[in-house]
């Protein structure tokens, strides 16, 4: 199987990871007891960003049990995307046998800070990846109105939506003055893309140790170093190359072409350059090969 950050599973891909899940259940029933210490790892980033690769990655090493946005840690929410209570998360991932626990509560990216305060030595990964390309995925998968759709709350200064909520003020506004004018399907989706992305400074991601930045492109370019650097800054053993064998870089440079406005090509522009200046490369494994 290939994969890329966009498409469906099939059903035979959908067989698959059942059957590897199973034997992975299996597999660490008898390998780990109850109890033992765990590592926690949350994919966070804007929607259609290569979250769903990244984690599907790590979804192949043995060791992992892997939550999705809708999965067991979300069951109050109407939608199934918002997580549980605190104490509600941090019993189902106590119950499991698994050491390494990833989890992509994307929708709660703006509450990360928190998040990694949950569970010892937690850490994260924020995954972005070029501004157009992300636009083009969004209205290709959820239709021509989600840009207008996820950029709706921000406008209306609705906290109470996870798109908006613990936004700095100054980038709502700044938000809202490009959205004065003329806007296309595809400059909201830039403007939503900006919001997301925004956080990673005003939360201070930028400077907390327990936060590594990846870009996408690198990731499908050179999936077995940047995989490698992923497991280093976790503190974990790299499983082997086996589990990037089916990546393939064929949606890198989409999107080039997208009919924006020049605000908000200039506002894309920017933070894409701020993110490509912040990022904080994944530390190089301690010995090649690890």
């Amino acid at each position: 199987m290939r994969l890329a950050s966009e498409g469906g599973v099939g059903f035979r891909e959908a067989q698959a990871f059942r059957l590897l899940r199973l034997r992975k259940r299996a597999r660490q029933f008898v390998k780990y007891r109850p109890g033992m210490p765990k590592t926690v790892l949350c994919v966070v980033g804007c929607q259609r960003s290569g979250t769903s690769m990244l984690h599907h990655l790590f979804r192949l090493d043995q060791d992992t049990v892997t939550y999705d946005e809708v999965s067991p840690l979300s069951t109050r929410d109407p939608e199934r995307l918002r997580l549980d209570p605190r104490e509600d998360v941090q019993r189902r991932i106590a119950s499991d046998r698994a050491p390494f626990v990833v989890l992509k509560p994307l929708v709660e990216s703006q509450n990360l800070p928190q998040m990694l305060d949950w569970f010892p030595d937690a850490r994260a990964i924020w995954i972005y990846r070029d501004f157009r390309a992300v636009a083009a995925s969004n209205l290709r998968f959820f239709g021509e109105r989600n840009g207008f759709d996820d950029l709706a709350p921000i406008l209306a200064g609705d906290c109470a939506d996870w798109r908006a909520e613990h936004l700095a003020p100054a980038d709502a506004e700044r938000i809202r003055q490009a959205a004065a004018g003329p806007l296309g399907a595809h400059d909201a989706a830039v403007l939503f893309w900006w919001a997301r992305n925004s956080l990673y400074f005003s939360l201070g991601l930028v400077s907390d140790p327990r936060v590594a930045l990846c870009r996408y492109e690198d990731l499908v370019t050179s999936p077995a170093a940047v995989m490698r650097r992923a497991y280093a800054f976790v503190g974990r053993p790299y499983p082997g190359d086996a589990i990037v064998k089916d990546v393939f870089a064929g949606s890198k440079g989409r999107g080039r072409d997208l009919p924006l406005g020049d605000a908000v090509r200039a506002m894309g522009e920017g933070m894409l350059a701020e993110l490509d200046a912040a990022r904080s490369l994944l530390p190089e494994p301690a010995a090649a090969g690890r």
